[in-house]
C-alpha cells in the first residue's frame, strides 16, 4: 500500500474530512467528505479562506484559535458550527517538519463516544476530575493511595524550565508504572493512584523521592495514606461521598484523618464533622450573623466603578470562603443561590447601580434549582439590564450541554453572565468554549503572580488575548496596588477589583459619600 494511502487510512479512522492551511489561514489541501459535510467540493475549497468554513460567529473562535496553536501542539477537539448550520468537532496540528502549516480535521460530533478525562499537562496523568471519576466507579475490593510532594512548585522553582518539566513528568510516569490502574494529579502538590488492596502499598513516596534526588534535589518528607474502599454496611452513594470527601481533604490539606485506614470509618468521621458544622450553619443563619456586600469593579483606565460584587459575609470574614465551599459540598448550594439572588435583586430594583451576584455551578447543572432561579428572575426582567450572574467554578458543571442551554436562557432575558475564578479550576477552558459568556474574572492566585516569570506572563497573557478574541470581557481579581492595576492593564485586561480600586461596601443605596465600608 503506498504510503500516503496508509496515512490518509490513519486519518479517517477519526475524522470525515482533512484540511490543510497556511500560516494565512488558506486552505492549501483537502482530502474526505466535503461535500457531504460542508456541502462544497474539495477542489472550489481550496485557495480560500478556512474561517469561510464555519458560520460567522463561531469563525473568531477558529481564529483565535489558530493564533494560540504553536509548533509541535496538538488543539482540540473543539465543537464548532459549520458555515452550513452543522455541527463539527475540529482538531488541529502543527507538525514541526511542515513550516507554518496546520493540519486540521472535522469529524461528526458523537454524541454515544465516552468523554476523555482532562489531563494534568506537566505529569500527564489524569486530572482531579478525571481521577475522581474513576474512584467512584472503583470496585470495593480496590484502595486509594494518596500523596503529598511538600514544596513541590519551590523545588521545580530550582531548576531550569526544561528541567523542572522532566522532573514532572518523571513524577508522572513514576505513578504510571506504579501498578496502578489509574494515577492523577488532584492538587499543585498531591496525587492519587488507584489499585486492587490486594497489592498493598505502591510505594509512591519512594518512587517520587528518586525522581526528584535524580534531578539533583533534597527530596522533602513525602507522606504517603492507603485508605481501603471496602465500605461495610455503606451504600454506593455514601461510599461516593465519602472518597469525595478524602480526595476534597487531601487536596486541601495533603493529609488525611489518622485512623482512617477504610471508607467505613471515613465516612463515620466524615458524618460526624458535617453534623456538627451542619447545626452551627444553621444557628449563624437563624441569629442572621451574615451580610452582603459590595465591591466595586472598576475600568482599569478610568477607574470608573463598571459594577458591583454582591459578597456573603459571615461574621467572621476568614471563616467565609470555607463556609461557602462547605454548603456547595452539602448539596443546600441551591437554596443558598436563591436566597442571595433574591436579596440582591430586592437592592438592585432600589438602586440605580449594576450589580453581581454568584450562582454556584451546581444551581445551574441542576434542572430543578436553575428552573426556580429562572422564574426568579423572570419576574425582575426589568432590571436585567443592570444584573451579572457570575457562575462559581468550585462545583463543577459535567453536563456542558445542558448548563450552555441554562446560560442561553439567562443572557436571553438580558443577563449578562460570566464566568468567576477563571483559570483556577481544570475546566476553565472548557467551560470558555463550550458556554457563551459575556464576561470572565480571572481568578486573583494567577493575577497576584504577573511579573513572578516570563513562563506565567505568557500563559496568563494567551488566556487573556483569547477571551479578548472572543468578544469576551475580562476582569483581574486581588488588584491591591497601583503597580499591579498597570500591569493588568497593560496585559489586556478590562476591568480589576481588588482593595486598591476600591473595598467592599454595606451600602450601595446611600450616596457615594456615604457609603461605609467594609472589611476586606
Amino acid at each position: 500500500m503506498p504510503h500516503r494511502a496508509r496515512l490518509l487510512g490513519f486519518c479517517f479512522t477519526n475524522a470525515d474530512f482533512l484540511f490543510e492551511m497556511d500560516a494565512q489561514g488558506i486552505i492549501q489541501f483537502t482530502a474526505g467528505a466535503a461535500t457531504d459535510l460542508v456541502q462544497q467540493g474539495s477542489d472550489a475549497l481550496v485557495g480560500r479562506s478556512a474561517a469561510d468554513l464555519f458560520k460567522p460567529s463561531e469563525d473568531r473562535k477558529f481564529v483565535a484559535f489558530v493564533k494560540l496553536l504553536k509548533v509541535g501542539e496538538r488543539a482540540g477537539p473543539f465543537n464548532l458550527t459549520l458555515a452550513t448550520g452543522a455541527e463539527a468537532n475540529l482538531a488541529m496540528f502543527r507538525l514541526p517538519e511542515n513550516g507554518a502549516n496546520i493540519s486540521c480535521t472535522l469529524a461528526r460530533p458523537d454524541t454515544g463516544a465516552a468523554t476523555m478525562p482532562a489531563i494534568d499537562p506537566r505529569t500527564g496523568l489524569v486530572s482531579r476530575d478525571g481521577f475522581m471519576a474513576a474512584a467512584e466507579k472503583a470496585d470495593a475490593g480496590d484502595a486509594l493511595t494518596l500523596v503529598t510532594v511538600p514544596g513541590l512548585p519551590e523545588l521545580c522553582a530550582q531548576l531550569t524550565p526544561d528541567n523542572a518539566d522532566a522532573l514532572m513528568e518523571s513524577i508522572g510516569a513514576s505513578l504510571e508504572t506504579s501498578g496502578a490502574s489509574t494515577a492523577g494529579r488532584i492538587s499543585e502538590t498531591s496525587f492519587g493512584a488507584l489499585a486492587p488492596a490486594a497489592c498493598g502499598s505502591l510505594g509512591l513516596a519512594g518512587k517520587i523521592t528518586a525522581a526528584i534526588t535524580a534531578n539533583g534535589l533534597q527530596a522533602p518528607r513525602i507522606d504517603e495514606s492507603w485508605i481501603g474502599l471496602q465500605g461495610p454496611g455503606l451504600s454506593a452513594g455514601q461510599r461516593i461521598l465519602s472518597l469525595r470527601y478524602v480526595v476534597e481533604k487531601f487536596a486541601e490539606t495533603g493529609k488525611v484523618d489518622r485512623g482512617a485506614r477504610d471508607i467505613a470509618a471515613t465516612f463515620s468521621g466524615m458524618m460526624n464533622e458535617t453534623q456538627k458544622r451542619l447545626a452551627d450553619i444553621m444557628r449563624t443563619v437563624e441569629k442572621g450573623d451574615f451580610s452582603i456586600v459590595y465591591q466595586p469593579i472598576c475600568d482599569l483606565v478610568t477607574r470608573k466603578v463598571s459594577h458591583y460584587e454582591a459578597l456573603v459575609r459571615f461574621t467572621k470574614p476568614a471563616d467565609t470562603g470555607e463556609t461557602v465551599k462547605f454548603i456547595e459540598a452539602l448539596g443546600i448550594a441551591n437554596a443558598f443561590d436563591l436566597a442571595i439572588a433574591t436579596k440582591v435583586l430586592d437592592v438592585i430594583e432600589q438602586a440605580d447601580v449594576h450589580v453581581a451576584f454568584n450562582v454556584s455551578g451546581a444551581t445551574i447543572a441542576s434542572p430543578a434549582s436553575f428552573g426556580m432561579l429562572a422564574e426568579i428572575l423572570t419576574r425582575r426582567r426589568k432590571v436585567a439590564s443592570r444584573t451579572l450572574i457570575e457562575i462559581t467554578e468550585t462545583a463543577a458543571i459535567v453536563d456542558l450541554e445542558s448548563a450552555g442551554k441554562a446560560i442561553a436562557a439567562l443572557r436571553n432575558m438580558g443577563y449578562r453572565v460570566g464566568l468567576d475564578d477563571f483559570g483556577a479550576g481544570s475546566a476553565s477552558i472548557n467551560y470558555l468554549h463550550a458556554f457563551q459568556v459575556d464576561f470572565v474574572k480571572f481568578d486573583g492566585a494567577m493575577v497576584v503572580k504577573m511579573g513572578s516569570s516570563p513562563r506565567h506572563d505568557a500563559l496568563l497573557a494567551g488566556l487573556v488575548k483569547l477571551c479578548r478574541d472572543l468578544g469576551v470581557t475580562t476582569i483581574a481579581e486581588w488588584i491591591e496596588s497601583r503597580d499591579m492595576a498597570g500591569r493588568a492593564s497593560e496585559m489586556g485586561f478590562h476591568h480589576g477589583q481588588g482593595k486598591w480600586l476600591g473595598p467592599p461596601v454595606l451600602d450601595i443605596l446611600a450616596p457615594p459619600s456615604r457609603r461605609q465600608a467594609s472589611w476586606g
